[in-house]
C-alpha cells in the first residue's frame, strides 16, 4: 500500500507526546497501520522535529493503541509503516 492511499484510513494524530488534533499528512508523518479484516487502520505520527525512525514511530503508535484499549490479545507488531 502507498501512503497516498491509507490517508482516507487513518484513525488517529500523535506526536511524540502524545494525540493531537488530525493534522496534514506530509513527508515528516509516518503513517502505522494494522490490517483489520478487510480494511486497515493507520495512526499518523507526526514527526515535527524530524527525529524519529520508523521503529519510533510503531512503538509511539502501539503505545497508544494498548493504552486506549485497541488491542483485543495485547499489542502486535504493525503490518504497515509508511514514510
Amino acid at each position: 500500500m502507498e501512503k497516498n492511499n491509507a490517508i482516507e484510513y487513518v484513525g488517529h494524530h500523535l506526536e511524540d507526546i502524545g494525540p493531537i488534533d488530525a493534522r496534514p499528512i506530509t513527508d515528516q508523518t509516518y503513517l502505522v497501520g494494522w490490517q483489520c479484516g478487510f480494511e486497515p487502520m493507520f495512526v499518523a505520527v507526526h514527526d515535527h522535529l524530524n527525529y524519529l525512525d520508523e521503529s519510533d514511530a510503531e512503538q509511539i503508535a502501539i503505545d497508544h493503541l494498548e493504552k486506549i484499549g485497541w488491542f483485543t490479545d495485547g499489542p502486535v507488531d504493525a503490518d504497515y509503516i509508511l514514510t
